[in-house]
């Protein structure tokens, strides 16, 4: 596997590691109701633990072996997307957008170019899922190439079941 590009830059976005001043953007992501009803995140017990999360997200973008980049619009952090899982030549990854800024084909630039990257670095499979009551999720993983497949699970999150549907995208 190659190394990760520093930073990424797609039409309207910059991909790059979490700085400190994404802080307070990154917790109010991470909280976000609209968000973390299709995101995984934690149950936060308090505000230090959403701190802390924002402080392992920015160290891992850091890291020049972690998939973790921060999205950022005119220098405002919007989202950011990294790997779920990984093995030798495939991954899962997920992204987020910040709730004010869903509908305007962030989230679609985003993937296509954690795509494009993770195919630059060496990875044959890229893996990503969507619980079934978020169809648009599914929209932007098919506009940004990938292909659903015939593969569901089913994962429990904060209490409730949820069907996840899987779509994909090789490098060939």
């Amino acid at each position: 596997m190659l190394p990760k590009q520093n930073e990424i830059r797609t039409e309207r976005l910059l991909l790059r590691p979490f700085l400190a001043s994404d802080e307070k953007t990154a917790c109010s992501i991470f909280t976000d109701p609209l968000v973390s009803k299709t995101y995984m995140f934690p149950d936060f017990k308090d505000e230090e633990q959403v701190k802390d999360l924002f402080r392992r997200f920015q160290k891992a973008s850091e890291n020049p072996d972690a998939f973790v980049y921060a999205a950022a619009l005119d220098g405002e952090l919007i989202g950011f997307t990294n790997y779920v899982t990984k093995d030798e030549t495939s991954t899962e990854i997920g992204y987020v957008i910040r709730s004010d800024c869903w509908n305007k084909g962030y989230a679609t630039e985003i993937l296509k170019a954690a795509i494009a990257e993770l195919f630059r670095i060496g990875y044959q499979k890229i893996v990503c899922g969507h619980f079934e009551e978020n169809p648009a999720s599914g929209r932007v993983m098919q506009k940004a190439g990938m292909l659903k497949t015939d593969r569901t699970e089913s994962i429990a999150y904060r209490g409730v079941d949820h069907l996840v549907i899987i779509y994909e995208i090789d490098a060939r």
